[in-house]
């Protein structure tokens, strides 16, 4: 077992950088590239590039077996995607710029003979894979949720990713919109709008410009009984 925060700490996106700027032939194998809001990466089997998030916020989708397709937003300081076994890649993927985004594309074999030398424990990988295991979680949990209440759960879900202005007060990631939401919730933006409408209603949501701004945070997960739902591990 683990330490959390040795594993943290450890697979950082600025020492990840650090490992990989330890051989002369990064700037052959690494490049950052400024990629613009909306724009697309389509994936199929094989992977050449691996890309490290430096700033913005993107989303990762692909499709399971059964054709039913699954998205993750991912922050600043992560890999949107890093599989431990080659039958882990996906057939078809995607990732798209949800904001303006700076990025490290990494050559895979290049990546891999790095991580090799430098992370002989997989701090990395095992990063990766906490975090993928935590998302899984929200996506069986929230499974199992009305329409409003995975809406609630949604919106909970992505205080992480925004800026905490006072204890109880959250601004929410500026990519989210009612399409956005009403995806992730796996509902229709109509009914979207009308939960959004209820929570500025009850002063819990500002939504007026952008960032939306979560006034109350105890009181959505009070709506929600958060409380009440099962705790990851």
């Amino acid at each position: 077992m683990y330490l959390k925060e040795t594993i943290d700490n450890f697979a950082t996106s600025s020492n990840i950088l650090k490992l990989l700027k330890k051989y002369p032939q990064f700037n052959h194998h690494c490049v950052e590239e400024r990629v613009p809001k909306g724009q697309e990466l389509l994936f199929g089997k094989r992977r050449d590039y691996f890309y490290l998030i430096e700033q913005g916020f993107v989303k990762y989708t692909y499709a399971g077996e059964t054709g039913k397709n699954f998205s993750f937003f991912t922050p600043a300081g992560s890999f949107p995607f890093l599989p431990m076994y080659e039958e882990d890649i996906p057939t078809k993927s995607k990732l798209e710029a949800l904001t303006d985004v700076t990025w490290w594309r990494i050559d895979f074999s290049f990546l891999k003979q790095t991580l090799l030398l430098e992370d002989p424990r997989n701090y990395i990988l095992l990063h990766f894979a906490a975090r993928t295991r935590r998302e899984l979680y929200a996506i069986a949990v929230k499974d199992r949720l009305n329409s409003k209440e995975r809406i609630y759960f949604s919106i909970i879900s992505l205080i992480n990713m925004g800026f905490r202005i006072e204890t109880n007060t959250v601004e929410l990631p500026i990519f989210l919109t009612y399409e956005s939401l009403a995806e992730l919730s796996n509902t229709s933006k109509g009914y979207a709008s009308k939960v959004l409408l209820e929570l500025r209603q009850e002063k819990i949501l500002i939504s007026n410009k952008k960032p939306w701004i979560i006034s109350d945070v105890k009181k959505l997960k009070d709506l929600l009984e958060a409380d009440n739902l099962p705790k990851p591990f």
